[in-house]
Formats: C-alpha cells, structure tokens, sequence
C-alpha cells in the first residue's frame, strides 16, 4: 500500500499580463451580441 502524502500540494501560476483585460473585452462583446439577438427578437 502507498503512503499518503500529508499536507495539500499546491500548483503554483503566474498570472498572465493582459488576460485580465481580454477577458473583460471578450465578456463585453458577448454581453453586446446577446443584447443585440433579445433586442431584435422584441
């Protein structure tokens, strides 16, 4: 039988310059389509 390791193991990551604010375009494109579709369904 294996041993248990003790303790919790953590996966460490740098974040990455820019994503943040890809993200946050991306979100507001698809936030814009959305209301575009349930605009013109009205």
């Amino acid at each position: 039988m294996n041993k248990e390791k003790e303790g919790r193991t953590e996966l460490g990551h740098e974040t990455e310059p820019g994503y943040r604010t890809i993200f946050y375009i991306v979100f507001s494109i698809a936030v814009f389509y959305l209301v575009v579709i349930m605009w013109r369904t009205f």
